[in-house]
């Protein structure tokens, strides 16, 4: 088999068409999150909206005097659903919310560099003497600026109340007389994320379902196609199990699941050939045993007649074998009449309770109790003769093995558009691990069964032969407490 055509090829192929089409998602959903460029280790330095809200508001303050800061800090705090409050280096208020600030951010505050303020100011002052008038600006793209947000910034939760705090030191100006000044700004919530400030999810959860979405829509089809022909194999291995070979598996495929069905079409075939020629070399025997059978059956009933009384004994012994003998050529022939092709069967409107009239006088035990309740109006679609003989060898079998034991129903009802025709009896039923091989040609749920306690196992194959042809269906059941059921399916007429 050519190696494009395999199915580890396919599995191999559609994993790396998976991978690039997830890799161009994550690249593109990075791009959009961290604004990637040709200047960072990923492309490009990310915004950090911290940092951009701080450095917002802290240019605000700079720009503002002081008696207007409460008001700044309102509208931060309704417009990022956080609390501000703006610190020294040593921790003593200046502005925005008033709030205890619990000993662990203090320690943090304090332990941060110190050497950085007059740099930073200075850095400030620059800026603000080269655009005389102007709003000071910090400069990020710094050295110090650079400094300044790796090592001066801190995350931590506390509790009792729980709350999320995030500080970064920002350049401030306090007073429009003085160059700037470091100070702390502390955004504060009750929420991990800080209400989409600190960490927002969605883009992450958006993604991840993006990720899920796209690998289902590229693997369903694919695993559709692999499990649909996978789903025709086992129906049509069930139906090889039961006995029906006609079975044809599309073989467009040209990998191993395409060679395996093509390998069911040909098993089929040949299982069809060989039982084909097993059923046709029984009949064949059958009919070749009849007539010398027959020829012999009168000769000893002659001989019977002829010899003396001593051995007149021997002779009926042996004319019961040769009847026994008769009785099986007499199955084997129903049998491989019953086998006959279905298809040249032809199918009637057929009324039910004329033919369990005519069968069950024939049938039926001397002293057998045979109840029937066969409405006159059911009629199926099947052929009489067939339907006949299913009915002669399920109610042969009970009088045989039940026929003591009680009353034997025959009963149709139908329902759905199809007829249900059952022969129950009172008898101790069958081994419950029988049930599923009694259909079988030659089976006998006991071993030990002779001619004397029971058939060739060849009845209720031929039941399950003539219900088929006429296009039903036949199972079998143990009844609680007592008693067998058999019926036979047919749709109606």
């Amino acid at each position: 088999m050519k190696a494009h055509r395999s199915l580890l090829a396919k599995i191999i192929l559609w994993s790396f068409v998976n991978l690039f089409v997830l890799g161009a998602l994550v690249f593109g959903f990075f791009n959009l999150q961290f604004h990637l460029g040709p200047e960072s280790p990923f492309g490009g330095p990310p915004e950090d909206p911290v940092l951009a809200i701080g450095r917002l508001l802290t240019r605000e303050l700079s720009a503002a005097d002081r008696e207007n800061w409460d008001k700044i800090f309102t509208e931060f705090a309704g417009t990022y659903g956080v609390t501000f409050t703006l610190l020294t280096p040593e921790g003593d208020y200046l502005g925005g919310d008033r709030q205890a600030i619990p000993p662990a951010v203090r320690e943090k505050i304090m332990t941060c560099p110190r050497g950085m303020g007059r740099g930073m100011g200075m850095g400030m002052g620059m800026a603000r003497r080269g655009h005389p008038g102007g709003m000071p600006e910090p400069l990020p793209d710094s050295p110090q600026g650079r400094f300044m947000q790796r090592h001066s910034r801190f995350s931590l939760r506390t509790t009792n109340p729980t709350r999320y705090w995030v500080g970064q030191l920002y350049p401030v100006v306090l007073d429009r007389e003085n160059l700037p000044q470091p100070a702390f700004l502390l955004a504060v919530s009750d929420s991990m994320t800080g209400h989409g400030l600190f960490f927002n999810p969605t883009p992450w959860i958006v993604i991840a379902l993006a990720i899920v979405l796209i690998s289902f829509l590229l693997w369903a089809p694919f695993v559709r196609n692999l499990t649909r022909p996978l789903t025709q194999m086992t129906d049509a291995t069930a139906a090889i199990a039961r006995g029906q070979f006609e079975v044809n598996l599309p073989a467009r495929r040209r990998d191993e699941i395409g060679r395996l069905g093509q390998a069911i079409n040909d098993m089929a075939a040949r299982l069809a050939g060989f039982v084909k020629g097993q059923k046709r070399f029984l009949g064949d025997v059958a009919h070749e045993l009849a007539s010398p059978i027959a020829r012999i059956n009168l000769g000893l009933s002659i001989l019977e007649q002829r010899v003396d009384e001593p051995h007149r004994e021997r002779v009926r012994e042996v004319l019961e074998e040769v009847q026994q003998l008769s009785n099986l050529v007499n199955e084997l022939l129903s049998f491989s009449r019953a086998e006959m092709n279905p298809a040249k069967v032809r199918l009637e409107s057929v009324e039910l309770a004329p033919i369990v009239r005519r069968i069950v006088p024939r049938e039926g035990g001397e002293g057998c109790d045979i109840r029937v309740a066969v409405d006159e109006e059911i009629r199926v679609q099947g052929d009489p003769e067939l339907l006949a003989r299913a009915l002669a060898n399920v109610l042969r079998n009970a009088v045989r093995y039940a026929g003591e034991a009680g009353p034997i129903f025959i009963e149709a009802r139908q329902r759905n558009g199809e007829v249900e025709w059952t022969v129950r009896d009172s008898g101790k039923g069958v081994p419950p691990d029988s049930l599923g091989r009694l259909f079988e040609p030659f089976f006998r749920p006991e071993a030990s069964r002779g001619r004397d306690t029971g058939g060739v196992g060849l009845g209720l194959a031929i039941v399950k032969t003539c219900v088929q042809a006429c296009g039903g269906t036949v199972g079998a059941q143990n009844l609680q407490p007592a008693g067998f059921a058999v019926t036979m399916t047919l749709k109606a007429g």
